[in-house]
């Protein structure tokens, strides 16, 4: 068997990680699994080992909550979202959400809070 016809067996293995976490691959992942299959490979393995229980460590809606509030830095509303829904499929509480988008608002300001933090807050009864 060539490594071309590897690829899709390898390629669909890792993106189930993505719907395992996410419940969909972003465009960008779909499109970073194309591009090349080490490559691809070495971002998940990383992604993995985030996502990764561990004992003593943060729960998964906790993860996807950092994960909300760093796209939220870069912008990224898409991303925001997709780990909101994510982060809500996990167990985050609309309380715990309210806090973190008070915190980005107080280091990032109304410029976060318009670009990205409003539509997330608007969004949580919808996911």
């Amino acid at each position: 068997m060539s490594a071309a016809d590897e690829r899709p067996a390898m390629s669909g293995e890792l993106l189930e990680h993505y719907m395992d976490t996410l419940g969909n691959v972003p465009p960008a992942i779909r499109s970073m699994s194309e591009l090349d299959d080490r490559f691809f490979a070495a971002y998940t393995e990383i992604r993995r080992l985030i996502y990764e229980e561990r004992e003593d460590g943060l729960p998964t809606s906790i993860k996807e909550l950092l994960l909300v509030v760093l796209d939220i830095t870069v912008s990224q509303g898409t991303g925001a979202a997709n780990h909101l829904a994510a982060a809500k499929r996990a167990g985050l509480t609309r309380t715990q959400l309210q806090e973190a988008l008070m915190a980005v608002f107080m280091v990032l300001g109304v410029s976060a809070w318009g670009k990205v933090g409003h539509s997330l807050w608007d969004q949580w009864d919808e996911l």
